[in-house]
């Protein structure tokens, strides 16, 4: 870490740290998705802590690493209880006010959310539709014209079909990089709508 955040930090009054670190909760907060709101969270504090401290240090990175997993679709039980023990350990250990108010903002944000961490985890799902290993697109059947753009953008083997006929998207070969969507004049390529 850089000396000048270690500097920064420890020479910073509790009202400036508290100010930076609401603003990086203010910078993700208007996405929807809590898991991967704390996952962006983490990541922002985590280039900017000073290092120093090692529950602050270590700390930050858990919430992002496992934060980031359960994003992935790897989460595993056990991990909202260990994301709120790690939160808990930062207020209660960190040396200064930035790994205090960052365990703060991560406690809060995992309480508010445990319900869509434990979709994430359990069910595999997203309700938001923010973290791609969760979303699935799908051809309607209604408006593909089999023009074939789709699969000539994708993944080989991602979407299956000739021309002229209905196209079909494998879910385990796709990227869920969003190109077939771009380039489908007919607007067949559809993925499912947050509810």
């Amino acid at each position: 870490m850089a000396l000048k955040e270690r500097m920064q930090w420890k020479q910073a009054e509790k009202e400036t740290i508290s100010d930076f670190v609401r603003s990086g909760f203010d910078e993700v907060a208007e996405n929807p998705c809590p898991v991967d709101q704390l996952k962006a969270f983490s990541d922002r504090l985590r280039r900017t802590s000073c290092g120093e401290c090692v529950i602050c240090r270590e700390g930050i990175l858990q919430l992002y690493t496992l934060s980031d997993t359960i994003t992935q679709g790897i989460g595993r039980d056990g991990d909202i209880d260990v994301l709120r023990e790690i939160s808990a350990d930062m207020v209660i250990g960190s040396g200064c006010d930035y790994g205090k108010e960052a365990g703060k903002y991560a406690q809060d944000m995992v309480v508010k959310g445990q319900e869509q961490f434990e979709k994430h985890i359990k069910r595999k799902r997203c309700d938001a539709l923010v973290c791609k290993k969760f979303i699935y697109y799908y051809a309607a059947p209604d408006k593909c014209i089999g023009c074939h753009q789709c699969a000539s953008v994708c993944e080989p083997h991602a979407i299956a079909g000739s021309e002229g006929m209905i196209h079909v998207v494998d879910p385990a070969v796709c990227s869920r990089c969003g190109a077939c969507i771009a380039v489908c004049e007919a607007g067949a390529i559809k993925k499912p709508v947050r509810p």
